[in-house]
């Protein structure tokens, strides 16, 4: 039931953007002019017997009762001619499904539950993308609320980076080359798996260079 009223609502407003009117408006517009039509007759009829038979206050009352009844009569019978007057209503004054206004017409594109699933993930992505820039934003709103209460004058920004720029670092590039290779060497004749002989144990071993480094200046 709520979605057929939700869904009689989503016409009305179609038809209300393409005709400045909806068909709910119209058949309440032709049933007020009926049950108006019905009161009036009777209202006129009831004066017409009050006049021309003189009645008295109490036969007025009792005419103004058969008045009532009468009107609830009347518009229990109107009631079936005025459900055709509003199928008729619904019938012409209604919007064919196959027309677009000017902003529906992307309507025509159809997607298929995978493309609509794709349109809701990237639909999320960009939420939380924007969710973040959000909070990125109240952080550098921090940040210079901070900076304008320490303020940082332009010549100390420029002397910093004059400091940067003419920093010199060593390259150690090549002592750390030429230490890896005296340790292979040496950790080549410390556990080198053939036999050692005397002469190897106390003789100096050949082709080693050793260095001596300062690790600090590394």
């Amino acid at each position: 039931m709520a979605s057929s009223e939700l869904q009689k609502r989503r016409l009305e407003e179609y038809e209300m953007q393409l005709f400045g009117f909806h068909s709910r408006a119209v058949y309440a517009t032709l049933q007020n002019i009926v049950n108006e039509r019905i009161c009036s007759t009777i209202e006129k009829m009831c004066e017409t017997i009050g006049k021309a038979y003189e009645l008295n206050s109490e036969n007025l009352s009792i005419l103004e009762t058969n008045r009532k009844q009468l009107e609830k009569a009347y518009f229990k019978r109107a009631m079936p001619q005025l459900e055709n007057i509003k199928n008729v209503v619904n019938k012409y004054i209604a919007v064919p499904s196959n027309v677009l206004l000017e902003e529906d017409k992307h309507q025509r594109i159809q997607y298929s539950d995978a493309e609509f699933e794709s349109l809701n993930q990237r639909l999320e992505d960009l939420q939380e993308r924007a969710k973040k820039a959000t909070i990125l934003n109240a952080i550098l709103k921090k940040e210079l609320q901070i900076l304008e209460q320490f303020p940082i004058s332009e010549g100390d920004v420029n002397k910093m980076c004059d400091v940067i720029e003419n920093m010199k670092c060593s390259d150690v590039g090549e002592k750390m080359y030429q230490l890896v290779e005296d340790y292979k060497q040496f950790s080549t004749s410390l556990f080198d798996t053939r036999k050692i002989t005397t002469k190897m144990k106390y003789n100096t071993v050949d082709n080693l260079k050793c260095k001596e480094f300062d690790l600090s200046i590394l």
